[in-house]
């Protein structure tokens, strides 16, 4: 069944201009690149300690995905996670804690450099630099050494494509304290370039098509598809998440924000449900109807597979903290609900007044007022409402019982 039969005119609208709302504007995806290329040609300096090292410095996480959200407020930060690969080091010559010391002297003289003047903080994985130039950034700095080989063999052990272990490393914990200060082979492993290719090969088709659109209105007209960077077009996939985080965020915020369905496991099951839908909103109808399908069970415990390391679960600490289980499928059910109590309205004034106590009406009102900015979307809200009285097979997910607190069925 097609998930977007029967939905409203009004709801598609409302659903374009809220992702158009959400998105950071361009010119913070231009702050974050020259912030991290800053870095980059930093740590390439004459005076550097690790430049022998050869650090390759790029970005992950939500900014690499095109993913990012508006903040909330004026008084939250952008998290801009930074990964630098010493691509001349490997685990047999540093162990983690000697990797982590060489990073953070090199961040406190960057910091010294460029007048930042919070101090370089730490967690048990990054370094963090924090600015306060108003730029509302703070950047996470991981630092990893290469780890492809290792990864093959995980990967030929799972029968998976031995292509995704391409960029793969291996990066530092300070909470794995017996490995942590000494020189070993077992370290923590991670594969952002591949998570970010896999994510990409999700959705080519609608991101090729902007991206070519992309390059037809800055007039390049031989430049590559693959010249433009995922953050610099917004594809289906990118708002449909974007959408979800912020519904994520607002609910959670009303129950226990300790249970917080986190990112990458919102975005990993968002990206296997998702199958090529060209309209926002059906993207979203056809992610909420589907996400629960990637939640398997390994001996007993529910895995959500990380797609470039199957040896990974993301969902690794639901085993223990039974309750971040139990919340992620609530809130399955209050967007599904949410989503679905609207979907088929063609008045989007009534669609955005509705969907104002689930994500915000600071997010609302700035749609509100993209929707007036447009001819078409006036055109829209003065639509006959007798869609509204659509049949049955336009709801997103039809008759068939989606409960999604039952566990048994999901693998």
């Amino acid at each position: 069944m097609n998930a977007g039969v029967g939905m409203g005119f009004g709801y598609n609208v409302a659903i374009e201009k809220l992702a158009e709302e959400l998105a950071v504007p361009q010119d913070r995806f231009d702050q974050a690149e020259k912030r991290y290329k800053d870095l980059g040609e930093f740590l390439h300096r004459d005076e550097s300690k690790v430049r022998d090292y050869d650090p390759d410095v790029y970005i992950q996480g939500s900014f690499a995905l095109g993913t990012p959200i508006k903040p909330t407020s004026k008084d939250e930060d952008y998290d801009l996670d930074i990964v630098v690969s010493f691509r001349s080091l490997t685990k047999a010559r540093i162990s983690q804690a000697e990797l982590r010391a060489l990073l953070r002297a090199e961040l406190k003289a960057y910091r010294d450099a460029r007048g930042i003047k919070n101090e370089v903080g730490e967690s048990r994985r990054c370094c963090t630099l924090i600015y306060a130039d108003g730029a509302q950034f703070h950047m996470d700095v991981l630092p990893a050494v290469p780890n492809e080989a290792n990864m093959r063999v995980v990967l030929s052990s799972y029968l998976a494509d031995q292509a995704l272990a391409e960029g793969a490393i291996a990066i530092t914990d300070s909470d794995k304290t017996s490995t942590y200060r000494v020189i070993t082979d077992d370290w923590p492993r991670s594969n952002p370039r591949g998570f970010a290719a896999w994510f990409k090969s999700k959705q080519i088709e609608q991101l090729n098509e902007r991206r070519r659109a992309f390059l037809d209105a800055q007039g390049k007209v031989t430049a590559s598809v693959e010249d433009v960077p995922v953050f610099r077009v917004r594809t289906p996939l990118q708002s449909a998440i974007m959408i979800l985080k912020r519904h994520r965020d607002e609910w959670f915020a009303e129950q226990d924000p300790d249970l917080k369905v986190i990112s990458v496991i919102l975005t990993t099951l968002s990206t296997h449900a998702y199958a090529g839908e060209a309209r926002v909103s059906d993207a979203i109808a056809k992610i909420l109807r589907d996400m629960h399908l990637e939640i398997k069970e390994r001996n007993g415990v529910s895995w959500i597979a990380n797609p470039t390391d199957p040896s990974e679960n993301f969902a690794d600490r639901w085993e223990e903290f039974t309750e971040r289980r139990e919340s992620f499928f609530k809130w399955l059910e209050a967007a599904r609900t949410d989503f679905g109590a609207v979907q088929r309205f063609s008045d989007t004034n009534i669609v955005l007044n509705e969907l104002s106590r689930n994500l915000g009406s600071t997010l609302v009102e700035g749609a509100r007022s993209r929707v007036a900015a447009s001819a078409g979307s006036r055109a829209a809200s003065a639509a006959p409402a007798a869609a509204a009285g659509a049949s049955a097979p336009g709801l997103v997910f039809g008759g068939e019982d989606r409960r999604p607190t039952e566990p048994k069925g999901f693998g």
